[in-house]
């Protein structure tokens, strides 16, 4: 997730209470591998293996059991037919990672974002549960959470979670938030390499689809690399490790007032699990309440090299004023995006000192529009591509 600025004060109480869903089999399974993955980290291995318990119980049929069965209804063998092609059905195991989690004593990471009176750990619990409540309705499908209470975990548990359960898929869930309290949009974050970032980015952009359709501008999907070259994000980066594509889907921006207004209900953090669901369902043809004997197979472009970030601001950038109607003049601006997309503009009329908020830019190298100015002002205006690289213009 992007930095986030901790400057805002808690001035109230939180105004989303923790969800507490208790699961023992969730539990017996995190503490073994959280006791495992403690030992590991030590010794430098950040590897954990997941346990399973499974016991079955056989028993050999009396005469009398195989004579009831000879005189059973055919009805009765459909349904056992159909019942052993469900069981033959092809099942994705899709881990879903609620962002943060824990008390944040020592580590404030613990919190995410804090704005508006409320942690983002609790958003992303609330998000991730109503996820599962509408994946739970499709077939050919596992759900699996890497939390389900207010609890901390490293990169490296969840991911480690995630390969004890045979996950095909990890989503991690997040909000936003911004140094200058300016953004807003939904984005995605993938792998930037091969296979992984082919199936990050497929299902991504299903479930930008799904969230531009609620109301979010949408940013797409990036990518974003290190220093060394590797993944910047440390789950993407722990889990492509392990074999398993992740992605991360960053919702929208909790101190950015038109994103927030779809985000601060309890109904609205239900609706955004149920877009991410349907999103993620859409991509891999998952179908409600019928599992599906062969699964369609997704359009996937494995691409030959690393899929880089732009790192470079908008190019090219000035504005042209002219007489309009009205009084007011007619701004021409332009900025050319060679390598990802133009996003958004602001101005200042004193010369740089305050800024407008962001506007969306639309299609084109150029937009046009009218400011209606004295001639007194100081105009000066700030392109942005959608990695939030910004080129000024001269006052």
């Amino acid at each position: 997730m992007q930095a986030k600025d901790r400057s805002g004060k808690l001035t109230g109480p939180v105004i989303l209470a923790q969800t507490e869903i208790k699961s023992e089999e969730f539990i017996k399974i995190k503490e073994a591998s959280l006791s495992e993955a403690a030992e590991e980290e030590k010794a430098g291995d950040g590897k954990m293996e997941g346990t399973q318990e499974a016991g079955e119980s056989h028993r050999r049929e009396t005469p009398k059991e195989e004579a009831v069965q000879q005189e059973t209804p055919l009805e009765t063998d459909t349904g056992a037919a159909e019942e052993a092609d469900e069981k033959a059905a092809p099942v994705l195991r899709i881990v879903l990672d609620p962002g943060h989690g824990g008390p944040g004593i020592n580590d404030e990471q613990e919190l995410g974002a804090i704005y508006r009176d409320t942690y983002e750990k609790y958003l992303t619990l609330e998000i991730a549960l109503a996820m599962e409540e509408e994946l739970s309705q499709y077939g050919n499908v596992e759900v699996f959470l890497t939390r389900d209470t207010d609890r901390a975990l490293t990169l490296k548990e969840r991911a480690a979670y995630a390969e004890s359960v045979g996950a095909d898929l990890l989503v991690s869930l997040h909000l936003n938030a911004s140094l200058e309290h300016n953004f807003y949009g939904s984005e995605v974050f993938v792998s930037a390499f091969d296979w992984f970032y082919a199936r990050g980015a497929g299902v991504g952009q299903s479930i930008l689809s799904q969230l531009t359709d609620y109301g979010f501008v949408s940013k797409g999907v990036k990518t974003r690399l290190g220093s060394k070259g590797a993944d910047y994000y440390g789950i993407i980066r722990e889990c492509k490790n392990l074999g398993i594509p992740a992605l991360i889907v960053e919702h929208g921006y909790m101190d950015e007032d038109s994103d927030w207004s779809l985000m601060c209900t309890t109904e609205a953090l239900e609706t955004l699990g149920q877009r991410d669901a349907a999103g993620l369902a859409a991509y891999f043809g998952l179908e409600k309440g019928k599992a599906l004997s062969n699964l369609p197979k997704p359009e996937e472009t494995i691409p030959d090299y690393p899929v880089r970030p732009d790192i470079t601001p908008p190019e090219e950038v000035w504005y042209r004023k002219e007489s309009g109607k009205d009084g007011r003049q007619l701004i021409t601006l332009h900025g050319v995006e060679r390598e990802s997309r133009v996003m958004y503009y602001d101005y200042s009329l004193d010369g740089g000192v305050t800024y407008s908020s962001l506007n969306l830019w639309g299609t084109g190298e150029s937009i046009q529009f009218y400011m209606a100015l004295t001639g007194e002002e100081q105009l000066v205006f700030r392109v942005y591509n959608n990695y939030e690289l910004r080129t000024g213009t001269d006052g």
